[in-house]
């Protein structure tokens, strides 16, 4: 038997939490625990809060939609952070599940689970490691000393502002913030690793599922040699399939707690993500060409915004698509030599099979295809706003030249 453990990485983020203060030890009194939540809650609030503000306050649209735009991304990170402080113990439960934690007896199968476990990880590494690297260089390149822009970190504008004590108060605490968000945006990669396992588990249950009936002759010679072996190479299969029955029940109804605990955020991360990646393209399409940096950190929350529910349909689309191979895979089975009573199991399982997981987000499946759907109408908007921006500039440039023309025949004629 081989386990499939979780991943160091996972466990130092768990460390992490615990030493930020996140998540509290078991040790730590409820007076204690309960006060460091609603730090956490009260201070993450404050940071959507500051930047909506700020892009209300702001002179210049430019860093308003921006302001706007980095307000819309923070505050699907509160409510993150909202689930690491009160969800704990369901976040903990579904990690250390048997669903994630597989024990596998063939040997191929477990060098084939764990490569890809392994290319999974090959990315979230460097995924974690970018964010706190990008994280000290924009608080580094807008120290006063490397930049007379006077700005604040991430090159979020403070134009409205004329006092230095302001301005070193809210260079901290966006300072502060920006780490705090960091830290907590390491909880992606923990609801990516859940959904990874549970499609790997439906694959590990397909394999069983072909493997059913395997193995007659062996049993047979066991029957033979030994009186007292009661169990047959039928009786055998029906006590697999109603295993494997079992373990797809509790897999189903797994992945249903999952959807059900998580379906706040799903539906916050597809909102906002829209939202965000349309701000994103309007902002490329009508900002200013002279600020080079802003268009690039606009190109940066684009990507993440596409990135971050990219990733979390692609999952569930995976699960979707291994659960539906489940019945494939019955039929795969040496299921036609058994008796008439387990062929009729097999069919009514073949047909239980026939309807693969979905998780559903209000009446919005998570596929691929919803994903699709739903960025095309949000680029819509964007796109035809830019080409109607394109077009406006394009007319008074024309309207423009032809009244110089005109003016300039008259200056001309005798």
């Amino acid at each position: 038997m081989f386990t499939i453990k979780i991943d160091k990485t996972f466990l130092q983020i768990i460390k992490l939490f615990y030493q930020v203060g996140i998540w509290q030890s078991s040790k730590e009194s409820r007076f204690r625990e309960t006060g460091r939540k609603l730090f956490y809650a009260f201070f993450g609030a404050l940071f959507p809060i500051f930047l909506a503000t700020n892009a209300f306050l702001c002179t210049d649209r430019n860093e308003s939609i921006f302001s706007a735009n980095g307000a819309i991304i923070v505050s699907v990170l509160y409510v993150k952070l909202l689930y690491l402080l009160f969800k704990k113990q369901e976040i903990l439960g579904f990690f250390n599940d048997q669903s994630v934690v597989h024990s596998i007896e063939n040997r191929e199968i477990y060098e084939k689970t764990s490569k890809t476990i392994r290319k999974f990880m090959s990315f979230v590494r460097p995924y974690c490691l970018a964010f706190f690297i990008t994280a000290f260089l924009l608080v580094l390149i807008e120290l006063p000393i490397f930049s007379a822009r006077k700005g604040l970190p991430a090159f979020i504008s403070l134009s409205w502002n004329d006092s230095e004590i302001i301005y070193w108060l809210a260079y901290f605490y966006v300072t502060f913030s920006i780490f705090m968000c960091i830290s907590i945006n390491l909880f992606t990669p923990f609801i990516w690793y859940i959904m990874l396992n549970y499609s790997i588990e439906y694959e590990l249950l397909g394999h069983k599922c072909r493997r059913l009936g395997a193995g007659k002759k062996t049993v047979e010679t066991r029957v033979k040699k030994q009186k007292d072996f009661g169990l047959t190479q039928r009786s055998m299969f029906a006590e697999s399939l109603i295993v494997l029955i079992k373990a797809h029940r509790s897999l189903a109804g797994t992945i249903e707690r999952f959807r059900s605990c998580f379906s706040t955020l799903f539906m916050g991360q597809i909102t906002t993500s829209g939202i965000g990646i349309c701000v994103s393209v309007y902002n490329l399409a009508f900002a200013s060409k002279e600020s080079i940096v802003q268009r690039e950190m606009n190109l940066v929350l684009l990507l993440y915004g596409i990135f971050d529910i990219l990733f979390v349909m692609y999952l569930a689309n995976d699960i979707t698509l291994a659960s539906d191979r489940l019945s494939y895979c019955l039929f795969e089975s040496n299921w036609t030599e058994q008796t008439e009573s387990c062929k009729k199991y097999v069919l009514i399982m073949g047909e239980v099979l026939k309807q693969p997981q979905r998780l559903m987000i209000l009446i919005y499946p998570m596929n691929l295809e919803t994903f699709m759907t739903h960025v095309q109408h949000f680029e819509k908007f964007s796109v035809k706003k830019a080409i109607e921006r394109k077009l406006l500039i394009k007319l008074v440039a024309f309207v423009w030249g032809f009244q110089k023309y005109a003016t300039l025949g008259k200056t001309q004629r005798p």
